[in-house]
């Protein structure tokens, strides 16, 4: 029970996300957002909080393993109350105390860019943060990312009310003290 309570806890919190420099032959960083944030909030479409259609979906390779949600695909483009984030979720396996839940919460985005998640979510930098994580992956794995720390790379594809497309990779520590190495990450929702 306190695992459960304590992975759904950790899905709220969100922790570090930044702008990933791009490569470029000077070594210069730039923030892909950084013509997005000059435009007036209004500006900013805005989604509430929808799940979607069957064409939604979202795999990942956890240590060379295949994992796949099969339900539950959510997805969020600047929602009331977190201004400029992008939030994707979806969860595989029943509704019961294993169901396994992922979730990856960018703040601060434009849009479509490159940008790094890392940290955890015990460094609370405020409740507008970046975070990612999955709940309930093994009983020794109950948590993954989040509270435990993380460094993953995203390529933030598609954004807006109506679809979300991401691919991901890098690093999660999980509650049995070891570091899983995601790759393949793959995240579509649309409405």
């Amino acid at each position: 029970m306190i695992r459960r309570i304590t992975a759904l806890a950790c899905t709220v919190v969100l922790a570090g996300c930044q702008p990933a420099p791009p490569a470029t032959a000077g070594g210069g960083a730039s923030s892909p957002d950084t013509a997005a944030s000059a435009a007036p909030a209004a500006a900013q479409p805005a989604s509430t909080a929808k799940t979607a259609a069957s064409s939604s979906q979202l795999r990942l390779t956890l240590d060379g393993k295949p994992w796949r949600a099969d339900r539950e695909f959510f997805g969020a483009y600047h929602p009331p109350g977190l201004d400029r984030a992008v939030l994707m979720a979806a969860s595989f396996g029943p509704k019961d105390k294993n169901e396994q839940v992922f979730n990856l919460n960018l703040t601060g985005v434009g849009g479509p860019g490159r940008y790094v998640a890392s940290g955890n979510t015990l460094s609370l930098k405020g409740i507008t943060s970046s975070a990612i994580q999955l709940a309930n992956l093994s009983e020794q794995r109950y948590l993954v990312g989040g509270p435990l720390g993380y460094e993953i790379e995203i390529e933030l594809l598609q954004a807006g009310a109506d679809v979300i497309e991401a691919r991901f990779s890098g690093t999660m520590n999980a509650s049995d003290g070891g570091t899983l190495r995601v790759s393949d990450g793959y995240f579509l929702w649309r409405e």
